[in-house]
């Protein structure tokens, strides 16, 4: 999750914001209420671009892009404009481990040292089930800037470099949100299915769900309809830093759009993706070694909002993104907001208001 804080005035001129607001959804669509609710927070926070999708009841209900995809090339956003989607990729990397659990080919409970070699001898009672569900006691390599996102690391540097610093408690012992994991779930994927991890999500994955404008980020790569991504350096809007290494791309290193990510909630949530069970394994809150329990699945954060249950996971990355899913499984509802800078509290803010204006109730207060 990302702290709150605000912009101070300016990154943008009176016209400039004025010319964000004329993008909208789709050509010849009439402006609802939504398109209104976000175009009016997109000008009060001054956010670059957004991209949202809504399903209800397993059925696209809206797809739309608002503002510009590109501040310098004035380029409009629309629904088929790409984004980085950040750490919401956990939950395809955990679809794929649990797709290979139940074919026997990875076991949840099974130390991480059968599947990868020359493993630290303090991970070695690290369980598969401790990676996916950031209990492992991993430090985190975000927390001490562990890696330089210039360069490229082989399996083995990555595994020194984490191992380097010792476990911050027992496996299982504590919740703690790891970065570090994901790239050894990868990896493990990588090694148990013969193929590269990549590969073998789209291919399992993007593949079924119909997700045709869904990638893995390369460097240097072009991709047609890329959004740029913005940071926020004291009200004043920058490009977003260089591109992170391929071993990340488990953490955190898919590109999607808003109605790619509608395709694949249908898919998961009809049974094409994972079967109903693997589903509610991954959203059951997990239970620590003390036999009590915390609000974290296998990628997935579970919550109740207003009295309603919730599924969620954000994502944000160095490049200049910030995204968030909700998921409310008993009002079959799903929301996805896929923004062009870095801002978690405003993405998460603007997805509970479109939520409330499409299930009363699950807005804080009624959107203006």
């Amino acid at each position: 999750m990302h702290p709150v804080f605000d912009s101070r005035a300016g990154p943008f001129s009176a016209l400039t914001v004025a010319v964000m607001m004329l993008a909208g959804s789709r050509v010849g669509d009439r402006p609802d209420r939504i398109d209104r609710y976000v175009r009016a927070f997109l000008e009060q926070h001054r956010i670059p671009s957004v991209a949202i999708a809504i399903v209800r009841n397993e059925r696209i209900v809206k797809v739309a892009g608002y503002g510009r995809a590109s501040l310098e090339l004035a380029a409009p956003a629309g629904p088929r404009t790409v984004y980085e989607i950040g750490s919401i990729t956990k939950q395809f990397t955990a679809e794929a481990v649990l797709m290979l659990v139940a074919e026997g080919k990875v076991g949840l409970d099974v130390p991480i040292a059968r599947y990868l070699p020359d493993l630290p001898e303090a991970w070695q009672t690290v369980t598969v089930h401790h990676l996916l569900t950031h209990t492992s006691g991993l430090p985190d390599w975000e927390g001490p800037s562990l890696l330089d996102f210039h360069r490229e690391y082989s399996d083995a540097e990555f595994i020194q470099l984490i191992g380097s610093r010792p476990l911050d408690f027992p496996p299982g012992d504590q919740w703690s949100y790891t970065n570090s994991a994901f790239p050894l779930l990868g990896m493990i994927i990588a090694r148990v299915t013969g193929e590269p991890f990549e590969r073998f999500v789209t291919k399992r994955i993007f593949e079924p769900a119909g997700m045709t404008e869904t990638r893995f980020r390369h460097s240097g790569e072009v991709v047609p309809n890329r959004a740029a991504g913005y940071a926020d350096s004291g009200g004043v809007v920058r490009n977003g830093e260089p591109l992170r290494p391929r071993l990340l791309a488990p953490n955190g290193g898919i590109l999607s759009t808003a109605g790619d990510m509608a395709k694949w909630d249908i898919a998961l949530w009809r049974g094409r993706i994972v079967p109903p069970a693997t589903l509610d394994r991954m959203t059951t809150p997990v239970v620590l070694n003390n036999g009590k329990t915390f609000n974290a699945g296998m990628g997935w954060f579970v919550d109740t909002f207003r009295g309603h249950r919730l599924l969620a996971h954000n994502g944000s990355t160095a490049a200049g993104f910030s995204s968030v899913i909700y998921r409310y499984p008993d009002d079959h509802l799903f929301v996805v907001v896929l923004m062009s800078i870095d801002r978690g509290a405003a993405v998460n803010q603007l997805a509970t208001g479109i939520a409330g204006l499409v299930v009363p109730g699950l807005s804080p207060e009624p959107p203006r």
